[in-house]
């Protein structure tokens, strides 16, 4: 198994996700309401992402039709058509542009259908069946807005997907121009780190390839195992859109969307982790939130489809995606891949060893 870093397409990564900072400060501050967050983010970065958002504030209508609060919901409109279509292989972000306009109304319904197929793990054993299957609801327009009608997501994120079905190459057009607008900005503000993201990403599949297994292991601080992966080379991409996020992503061509801070934000969680009375806090923490706990026995039940999970406890897929990623940092769960699929797994070795040394905090024996 070999590691492989992609700067380009890091840098076209980034230009897409560049416009969900709109919402970063209200995303932050739900973050710092949380334990796991709290000694993890870094001043300067929390900085850097509000000074992104005031630049896009003038923006901000056009932004919301296209991307969304990541508490509202899991499905941006292009992270969706970008699972389809992919952004390897391309120079650069205009380069991507050109191509999305060349697709046609069919190509981008099937794109969004698709994509949320797969985010919901619909036929999560056979991907060809997920392709068919969305091949026969853009075949008509009913079945698509029966599709997006029974998505778990809110109102308004809802009602924009309508829109977009009913005229792709329209909003095609108009996305399309407002990342044109947006570039210039994207540019000033990525380029003073393009040395940085290629020589960390450079760097980190070094360490990785002389390493393997274990490294991944250490570096991760065993939140991520290499058993989960099946290919022979993992295809990474280094974001400082999003530094403090490890992303597993299942498209034309899977890969790695990895923080350019991530790794710090490892050590701090194992720092955290390592004082075992801080350990413990964390872990009931977590726990104490119901949906939270809900979410965690549906996992321990077998069930790890966020669609599924969702619709079970009566919230949106970004609700359970946020607990989910409070699970994992806690290390209350583990990513696993069973059937040939991407999923959770809770650690019942790390449970087992809090509720004893709970019991002995507290003198259970005496």
């Amino acid at each position: 198994m070999k590691f492989k870093f992609y700067p380009r397409e890091s840098r076209i990564y980034d230009f897409l996700q560049f416009p969900r900072l709109l919402y970063s400060k209200e995303e932050f501050e739900k973050k710092k309401e949380d334990v796991n967050y709290q000694n993890i983010l870094i001043e300067d970065y929390l900085s850097f992402v509000s000074k992104i958002e005031d630049r896009l504030k003038p923006f901000a209508d056009e932004i919301g039709k296209f991307y969304v609060n990541q508490y509202l919901s899991d499905y941006d409109f292009i992270d969706l058509i970008s699972r389809t279509t992919g952004i390897m292989g391309f120079q650069n972000e205009k380069d991507y542009l050109d191509m999305l306009l060349s697709l046609d109304e069919y190509d981008i319904r099937k794109s969004i259908v698709h994509s949320i197929m797969l985010i919901n793990d619909e036929y999560p054993d056979d991907l060809h069946e997920t392709m068919k299957k969305a091949n026969e609801i853009c075949l008509n327009y009913e079945d698509i807005i029966s599709f997006i009608k029974e998505l778990p997501i809110e109102a308004g994120a809802k009602w924009n997907f309508f829109l977009i079905v009913e005229e792709p190459l329209k909003h095609m057009k108009i996305y399309v121009n407002l990342m044109k607008k947006l570039l210039p900005i994207f540019n000033e503000i990525y380029t003073p780190y393009e040395k940085k993201v290629k020589d960390y990403g450079e760097y980190l599949v070094e360490f990785l390839n002389n390493n393997g297994a274990k490294g991944l292991e250490e570096i991760t601080y065993s939140i991520v195992n290499i058993n989960i992966f099946d290919e022979k080379e993992i295809n990474i991409f280094i974001s400082i859109i999003f530094s403090y996020a490890l992303s597993i992503i299942t498209a034309k061509t899977n890969y790695i969307a990895w923080g350019l801070r991530m790794e710090e934000a490892f050590k701090k969680m194992k720092e955290i982790n390592e004082n075992k009375t801080l350990e413990r806090v964390q872990i009931f923490k977590n726990l104490g939130d119901k949906t939270r706990y809900e979410v965690l026995k549906l996992i321990a039940a077998g069930e790890t489809s966020t669609k599924v999970i969702a619709k079970t406890l009566g919230v949106s897929s970004a609700t359970i995606s946020y607990h989910l990623n409070n699970l994992l940092t806690s290390k209350v769960i583990k990513m696993d891949k069973s059937n040939n699929k991407f999923g959770y797994a809770v650690d019942y070795e790390l449970l087992k060893n809090t509720i004893e040394g709970f019991k002995k905090d507290l003198n259970f024996t005496k």
